[in-house]
Protein backbone atom coordinates (compact mmCIF):
# COMPACT_ATOMS: atom_id res chain seq x y z
CA UNK A 1 0.00 0.00 0.00
CA UNK A 2 2.98 2.34 0.79
CA UNK A 3 4.68 1.68 -2.17
CA UNK A 4 1.29 2.19 -4.41
CA UNK A 5 0.79 5.54 -2.71
CA UNK A 6 4.43 6.46 -3.68
CA UNK A 7 4.03 6.04 -6.72
CA UNK A 8 0.81 8.25 -6.84
CA UNK A 9 2.67 10.54 -5.22
CA UNK A 10 5.61 10.07 -7.81
CA UNK A 11 2.82 10.96 -10.61
CA UNK A 12 1.21 13.75 -9.03
CA UNK A 13 4.31 15.73 -8.81
CA UNK A 14 5.73 14.91 -11.86
CA UNK A 15 2.14 16.09 -13.54
CA UNK A 16 2.31 18.87 -11.25
CA UNK A 17 5.94 19.90 -12.36
CA UNK A 18 4.69 19.69 -16.12
CA UNK A 19 1.68 21.77 -15.36
CA UNK A 20 4.11 24.57 -13.24
CA UNK A 21 6.78 24.54 -16.07
CA UNK A 22 3.73 25.07 -18.80
CA UNK A 23 2.77 28.28 -16.88
CA UNK A 24 6.70 29.85 -17.03
CA UNK A 25 6.99 31.98 -19.67
CA UNK A 26 8.73 29.87 -22.49
CA UNK A 27 12.55 30.73 -22.72
CA UNK A 28 12.01 33.31 -20.11
CA UNK A 29 10.64 35.79 -22.07
CA UNK A 30 9.32 38.74 -19.64
CA UNK A 31 6.15 40.59 -20.15
CA UNK A 32 8.42 43.43 -20.72
CA UNK A 33 10.66 42.06 -22.74
CA UNK A 34 7.54 41.51 -25.72
CA UNK A 35 6.75 45.04 -24.99
CA UNK A 36 10.37 46.60 -25.55
CA UNK A 37 11.00 44.03 -28.61
CA UNK A 38 7.55 44.17 -30.35
CA UNK A 39 8.30 48.26 -30.26
CA UNK A 40 11.31 48.19 -31.87
CA UNK A 41 10.48 45.53 -34.72
CA UNK A 42 7.53 48.19 -34.74
CA UNK A 43 10.02 51.46 -35.52
CA UNK A 44 12.17 49.17 -37.52
CA UNK A 45 9.89 48.36 -39.52
CA UNK A 46 10.28 50.41 -42.74
CA UNK A 47 8.26 48.83 -45.11
CA UNK A 48 5.02 49.72 -42.94
CA UNK A 49 2.72 51.83 -44.37
CA UNK A 50 3.22 55.64 -43.65
CA UNK A 51 0.81 58.17 -43.22
CA UNK A 52 -1.78 58.70 -45.76
CA UNK A 53 -0.86 55.80 -47.95
CA UNK A 54 -3.75 53.59 -46.63
CA UNK A 55 -7.01 55.01 -46.35
CA UNK A 56 -9.85 53.03 -44.29
CA UNK A 57 -13.84 53.56 -45.02
CA UNK A 58 -15.22 51.67 -41.51
CA UNK A 59 -18.87 52.92 -42.43
CA UNK A 60 -21.43 51.04 -40.08
CA UNK A 61 -20.65 49.30 -36.70
CA UNK A 62 -21.68 45.94 -36.72
CA UNK A 63 -21.43 42.39 -34.19
CA UNK A 64 -20.68 39.30 -34.61
CA UNK A 65 -25.14 38.31 -34.37
CA UNK A 66 -25.94 40.80 -37.31
CA UNK A 67 -27.00 39.97 -40.61
CA UNK A 68 -27.48 43.02 -42.17
CA UNK A 69 -25.13 44.72 -44.61
CA UNK A 70 -23.35 47.50 -42.76
CA UNK A 71 -21.05 48.76 -45.27
CA UNK A 72 -21.98 49.47 -48.73
CA UNK A 73 -18.58 50.26 -50.00
CA UNK A 74 -15.05 48.32 -49.61
CA UNK A 75 -13.09 48.92 -46.01
CA UNK A 76 -9.98 50.44 -47.99
CA UNK A 77 -10.77 52.87 -50.38
CA UNK A 78 -7.09 53.61 -51.38
CA UNK A 79 -4.00 51.85 -51.00
CA UNK A 80 -0.58 53.39 -52.17
CA UNK A 81 0.18 51.06 -54.92
CA UNK A 82 3.78 51.78 -54.44
CA UNK A 83 3.24 49.57 -51.02
CA UNK A 84 2.21 46.73 -53.52
CA UNK A 85 5.54 46.95 -55.23
CA UNK A 86 8.44 46.14 -52.13
CA UNK A 87 9.57 42.63 -52.31
CA UNK A 88 8.79 41.71 -49.25
CA UNK A 89 5.01 42.80 -50.26
CA UNK A 90 5.63 41.11 -54.18
CA UNK A 91 6.83 38.07 -52.99
CA UNK A 92 3.34 37.57 -49.84
CA UNK A 93 1.03 38.35 -53.15
CA UNK A 94 2.98 35.74 -54.74
CA UNK A 95 1.97 32.92 -52.43
CA UNK A 96 -1.92 34.13 -52.31
CA UNK A 97 -2.61 31.59 -55.36
CA UNK A 98 -0.88 28.41 -54.08
CA UNK A 99 -4.23 27.61 -51.64
CA UNK A 100 -7.10 25.55 -51.79
CA UNK A 101 -10.36 27.60 -50.47
CA UNK A 102 -11.78 24.73 -48.21
CA UNK A 103 -10.48 22.22 -46.18
CA UNK A 104 -10.52 18.57 -46.39
CA UNK A 105 -8.45 19.07 -49.91
CA UNK A 106 -5.07 18.03 -50.03
CA UNK A 107 -2.38 21.06 -50.83
CA UNK A 108 -0.16 19.67 -53.47
CA UNK A 109 2.63 22.00 -54.25
CA UNK A 110 4.97 22.46 -57.23
CA UNK A 111 8.35 23.70 -57.79
CA UNK A 112 7.53 26.66 -58.55
CA UNK A 113 5.00 27.35 -55.51
CA UNK A 114 7.74 25.74 -53.06
CA UNK A 115 10.15 28.32 -54.43
CA UNK A 116 8.16 30.85 -53.79
CA UNK A 117 7.97 29.61 -50.28
CA UNK A 118 11.43 29.71 -50.03
CA UNK A 119 12.18 33.21 -51.68
CA UNK A 120 9.80 34.81 -49.20
CA UNK A 121 11.25 33.45 -46.39
CA UNK A 122 14.84 34.80 -47.38
CA UNK A 123 13.23 37.96 -48.22
CA UNK A 124 11.70 38.53 -44.70
CA UNK A 125 15.22 37.28 -43.09
CA UNK A 126 16.92 40.08 -45.08
CA UNK A 127 14.91 42.64 -42.70
CA UNK A 128 15.45 44.63 -39.86
CA UNK A 129 12.29 43.46 -38.38
CA UNK A 130 13.67 39.66 -38.62
CA UNK A 131 17.09 40.43 -38.34
CA UNK A 132 16.10 42.02 -34.70
CA UNK A 133 14.08 39.04 -33.68
CA UNK A 134 16.72 36.57 -34.56
CA UNK A 135 19.17 38.61 -32.31
CA UNK A 136 17.05 38.47 -29.53
CA UNK A 137 16.22 35.08 -29.65
CA UNK A 138 19.96 33.75 -29.89
CA UNK A 139 20.08 36.18 -26.50
CA UNK A 140 17.71 34.28 -25.00
CA UNK A 141 19.59 30.86 -26.75
CA UNK A 142 16.50 29.39 -28.05
CA UNK A 143 17.28 26.39 -30.18
CA UNK A 144 15.77 27.47 -33.00
CA UNK A 145 17.40 30.64 -33.73
CA UNK A 146 20.85 28.95 -32.60
CA UNK A 147 22.29 29.78 -36.38
CA UNK A 148 20.05 31.40 -39.47
CA UNK A 149 19.73 28.24 -41.78
CA UNK A 150 18.09 26.28 -38.47
CA UNK A 151 15.63 29.22 -37.96
CA UNK A 152 14.64 29.08 -41.88
CA UNK A 153 14.25 25.17 -41.43
CA UNK A 154 12.01 26.15 -38.39
CA UNK A 155 10.11 28.87 -39.76
CA UNK A 156 9.20 26.72 -42.87
CA UNK A 157 7.71 23.74 -40.80
CA UNK A 158 6.20 26.21 -38.14
CA UNK A 159 4.17 28.32 -40.94
CA UNK A 160 4.23 26.33 -44.29
CA UNK A 161 4.49 22.35 -43.72
CA UNK A 162 1.31 20.77 -44.01
CA UNK A 163 -1.02 19.06 -41.69
CA UNK A 164 -4.73 18.30 -41.39
CA UNK A 165 -7.82 20.06 -40.36
CA UNK A 166 -10.25 18.21 -41.80
CA UNK A 167 -10.36 14.36 -42.95
CA UNK A 168 -6.82 13.84 -41.68
CA UNK A 169 -5.61 14.54 -44.95
CA UNK A 170 -2.67 17.49 -45.20
CA UNK A 171 -4.94 20.09 -46.16
CA UNK A 172 -4.08 23.20 -44.47
CA UNK A 173 -0.67 25.26 -42.75
CA UNK A 174 -0.13 27.76 -40.59
CA UNK A 175 0.31 30.46 -43.02
CA UNK A 176 -2.68 29.16 -45.09
CA UNK A 177 -4.50 29.53 -41.81
CA UNK A 178 -3.39 32.59 -40.71
CA UNK A 179 -2.32 34.68 -43.81
CA UNK A 180 -4.20 33.51 -46.87
CA UNK A 181 -7.82 32.30 -44.94
CA UNK A 182 -9.95 29.18 -45.18
CA UNK A 183 -13.59 27.89 -45.48
CA UNK A 184 -14.58 25.20 -42.69
CA UNK A 185 -18.24 24.19 -42.21
CA UNK A 186 -19.40 27.36 -44.15
CA UNK A 187 -17.60 29.74 -42.15
CA UNK A 188 -14.04 31.44 -42.97
CA UNK A 189 -11.49 30.36 -40.72
CA UNK A 190 -8.50 32.46 -40.22
CA UNK A 191 -7.65 35.15 -42.24
CA UNK A 192 -5.50 38.02 -40.31
CA UNK A 193 -4.05 40.34 -43.00
CA UNK A 194 -4.57 43.41 -44.13
CA UNK A 195 -2.82 43.07 -47.37
CA UNK A 196 -5.11 39.75 -48.23
CA UNK A 197 -8.50 41.20 -47.97
CA UNK A 198 -6.98 44.30 -49.53
CA UNK A 199 -5.86 42.12 -52.66
CA UNK A 200 -9.60 40.04 -52.37
CA UNK A 201 -11.35 43.56 -52.35
CA UNK A 202 -9.39 44.51 -55.06
CA UNK A 203 -9.38 41.63 -57.56
CA UNK A 204 -12.47 39.65 -56.26
CA UNK A 205 -15.15 42.04 -55.42
CA UNK A 206 -17.69 39.94 -56.19
CA UNK A 207 -16.81 37.30 -53.90
CA UNK A 208 -16.04 39.39 -50.83
CA UNK A 209 -18.52 41.51 -48.98
CA UNK A 210 -17.04 43.58 -46.14
CA UNK A 211 -20.16 43.79 -43.85
CA UNK A 212 -19.19 46.56 -41.32
CA UNK A 213 -17.10 46.99 -38.54
CA UNK A 214 -16.99 45.27 -34.99
CA UNK A 215 -14.18 47.34 -33.29
CA UNK A 216 -11.94 49.87 -34.39
CA UNK A 217 -8.47 51.35 -33.34
CA UNK A 218 -7.98 54.41 -36.07
CA UNK A 219 -6.21 52.78 -39.15
CA UNK A 220 -4.20 50.53 -37.02
CA UNK A 221 -6.21 47.62 -36.36
CA UNK A 222 -10.24 46.59 -37.71
CA UNK A 223 -12.32 44.17 -35.95
CA UNK A 224 -14.47 43.41 -38.48
CA UNK A 225 -17.54 40.98 -39.84
CA UNK A 226 -17.34 39.90 -43.79
CA UNK A 227 -19.13 37.16 -46.50
CA UNK A 228 -16.23 35.39 -48.52
CA UNK A 229 -17.09 32.93 -51.26
CA UNK A 230 -20.81 32.83 -49.65
CA UNK A 231 -18.86 31.86 -46.25
CA UNK A 232 -19.38 34.07 -43.01
CA UNK A 233 -16.07 35.51 -40.63
CA UNK A 234 -18.51 36.57 -37.94
CA UNK A 235 -15.13 38.51 -36.13
CA UNK A 236 -11.68 38.94 -37.58
CA UNK A 237 -9.42 41.15 -37.25
CA UNK A 238 -6.12 42.24 -38.64
CA UNK A 239 -3.14 45.56 -38.62
CA UNK A 240 -3.39 47.88 -41.15
CA UNK A 241 -0.61 48.85 -43.42
CA UNK A 242 1.77 46.21 -41.57
CA UNK A 243 4.34 45.11 -44.04
CA UNK A 244 4.64 41.35 -44.00
CA UNK A 245 7.90 41.05 -42.29
CA UNK A 246 6.49 42.81 -39.26
CA UNK A 247 3.51 40.34 -39.00
CA UNK A 248 5.43 37.56 -39.79
CA UNK A 249 8.22 38.19 -37.36
CA UNK A 250 5.85 39.54 -34.64
CA UNK A 251 3.55 36.75 -34.97
CA UNK A 252 6.31 34.10 -34.55
CA UNK A 253 7.67 35.89 -31.73
CA UNK A 254 4.44 35.81 -29.59
CA UNK A 255 4.16 32.34 -30.80
CA UNK A 256 7.51 31.32 -29.39
CA UNK A 257 6.76 33.23 -26.30
CA UNK A 258 2.96 33.03 -25.34
CA UNK A 259 1.35 30.35 -27.09
CA UNK A 260 -1.54 28.31 -25.54
CA UNK A 261 -1.85 29.71 -22.36
CA UNK A 262 -1.44 33.98 -22.25
CA UNK A 263 -1.19 36.59 -24.64
CA UNK A 264 1.24 38.73 -26.08
CA UNK A 265 0.77 41.98 -24.97
CA UNK A 266 2.10 44.87 -25.85
CA UNK A 267 1.23 48.81 -27.72
CA UNK A 268 1.74 50.11 -31.52
CA UNK A 269 1.45 53.91 -31.62
CA UNK A 270 0.30 54.54 -28.02
CA UNK A 271 -2.49 51.33 -28.54
CA UNK A 272 -2.67 48.20 -26.51
CA UNK A 273 -3.23 45.38 -28.59
CA UNK A 274 -2.76 41.34 -27.74
CA UNK A 275 -1.91 38.43 -29.63
CA UNK A 276 -3.28 34.91 -28.89
CA UNK A 277 -1.78 31.61 -30.25
CA UNK A 278 -1.84 27.97 -30.59
CA UNK A 279 -0.04 25.48 -31.72
CA UNK A 280 -0.79 22.54 -33.59
CA UNK A 281 1.14 18.99 -32.95
CA UNK A 282 1.14 16.41 -35.52
CA UNK A 283 3.36 13.51 -36.57
CA UNK A 284 5.83 14.41 -33.92
CA UNK A 285 6.03 17.88 -35.35
CA UNK A 286 4.86 21.44 -34.04
CA UNK A 287 3.22 23.63 -36.94
CA UNK A 288 1.63 27.35 -36.31
CA UNK A 289 -2.34 26.49 -35.52
CA UNK A 290 -3.67 30.26 -35.19
CA UNK A 291 -2.12 33.15 -34.35
CA UNK A 292 -4.60 36.68 -34.04
CA UNK A 293 -4.31 39.70 -32.76
CA UNK A 294 -6.92 41.31 -30.45
CA UNK A 295 -7.53 45.21 -29.48
CA UNK A 296 -6.77 46.86 -25.67
CA UNK A 297 -8.85 48.73 -23.98
CA UNK A 298 -8.69 52.44 -25.49
CA UNK A 299 -7.06 54.67 -23.92
CA UNK A 300 -6.02 58.76 -23.60
CA UNK A 301 -2.44 57.81 -24.91
CA UNK A 302 -4.06 55.81 -28.07
CA UNK A 303 -6.73 58.79 -28.53
CA UNK A 304 -4.45 61.67 -28.39
CA UNK A 305 -1.08 59.58 -30.43
CA UNK A 306 -3.83 58.99 -33.86
CA UNK A 307 -5.13 62.80 -33.25
CA UNK A 308 -2.01 64.10 -33.89
CA UNK A 309 -1.09 61.54 -36.83
CA UNK A 310 -4.87 62.94 -37.67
Amino acid sequence: MAIFLGILLTIFLFNTNIFAAQLIPQFGITDEEIRMLVLRLRNEDINKAKHNQIVVNYQGHTTARDTKDNAKAPLFSTVDSSLLRKPTYEKYIALMDNYHFEVGKIEQSDNEERREIVDFIDAIFETRPWKILIEFLQKKKHPYAKDVPNFKRWIKQLWFDDYSRAKGVPDTSGFEHVFVGESKNGEIAGLHSWLRFYQLERNHTAELDYQGFIIKRFDILAMIRFIWKGAMKRTGGFFIGTSPEFEMALYTFCFLSRRGFKTCDFEIDGCPFSVTSYDMSQHNKVFVGTVYPSPGQLNEQCRNANRKQG
